[in-house]
Parts: structure tokens; sequence; C-alpha cells
């Protein structure tokens, strides 16, 4: 179900965004201690009101379970971001199907060329899952963590600058790669 408006008034989505964000919160670049307010003014400021960004609350049986989307859209690339499977239910490779029916649309819908994600290189688990597509990686960076009042960044930086025995992975899916890989016609 497409993120909008409607789901600032959902207390029970808000609520799980936050928990699961705050339980999954080591594999994401920028860390801070999750609230309700911040889950509704990261919905409202960098997701429903963003026109290169569109965001998915992931249901099944009414149940909601997860959530996927995608940002930077333009005219030739969309980059993945916030895949994840907060709850138990439906199937189990329901995250699967979530994303690939998300790439699908991507690439026939918004006739993009690639599809990018930006991913821990210690995120073994995601790393594994968007391999199943067809991803590989494209570039690395050294890391430096950056701390600021209440909140962690990982940076791009240099070698010699570098806070982390982890990298940033930035990982890629050509759309022909995706065709041929996954035998559709989605033309």
């Amino acid at each position: 179900v497409p993120i909008g408006e409607w789901a600032l008034k959902e207390t029970i989505l808000i609520k799980n965004f936050m928990q699961w964000r705050k339980k999954f919160m080591k594999f994401f670049f920028s860390q801070f201690k999750t609230s309700a307010k911040s889950t509704k003014l990261y919905l409202k400021n960098l997701s429903i009101y963003q026109k290169n960004r569109i965001f998915f609350a992931i249901y099944t049986k009414k149940k909601l379970v997860g959530h996927i989307g995608l940002k930077n859209i333009s005219n030739s690339k969309a980059e993945l971001d916030n895949i994840i499977r907060g709850k138990k239910g439906g199937h189990h490779d329901l995250i699967y199907f979530s994303e690939k029916k998300l790439l699908e649309w991507a690439f026939k819908n918004l006739k993009i060329k690639s599809v990018v994600a930006e991913v821990m290189s210690n995120n073994v688990l995601a790393l594994s899952f968007h391999k199943r597509f067809g991803f590989t990686r494209k570039k690395s960076f050294f890391l430096k963590k950056i701390k600021e009042k209440k909140l962690i960044q990982f940076k791009h930086c240099s070698k010699s600058e570098s806070t982390e025995n982890f990298f940033s992975y930035i990982i890629e899916l050509k759309y022909n790669k995706f065709i041929k890989q996954n035998t559709l016609d989605i033309k």
C-alpha cells in the first residue's frame, strides 16, 4: 500500500515503523533514538512530500508486516530504500516477492535503466537477499563514524580517515540483467 498522508494518522503504523527502525538501527547509515514524533516527521518530510520517493507499507491479511521503498528516483535510475520485515505473517518469502514486484513496477512504469542500493558490508543478510535478483557490487567506500549530539552518521571517507571495519557497498541491478535473471517480459 503506498504511504500517503493517511499514514500520519495511523498510530499503529507509526509505532510499528518506529519499533522496526529501532530494532534494525545498526544497519542504517544514520542512527538516533527513535520516537513516534521522529517517525511521523520522517514520513511527512522525507517520504510523503518528496517527489522523487515512494514508500509502501506491506500488509498480509490486513496485518502490517513490513515496508519497502524507492528514493532518488530519476529518469534513469532509482535507489532501494527501507526494506524491512518487522513481523512474521504471510508467506515466508513475502519480502522477496515484495522486492521483486517493486523492481518489476519500477522498470516497467518508471522506465528506469537501473536500481541501486547502499548497504553496509556487515549486513550480510541484505546483501545475499539482493544478490538473488542479480544485484552486484559497483563501489565500496570506507566509513567514518561522526557523532553529532543525539545522531550518529556513517559517512564516506578516505582510507586514512576510516574509523570502521565495515564498508559502504553500492550495489546495482540493471534492467537487462533483471529481465534475464528473472525470466520476465515486462516491456
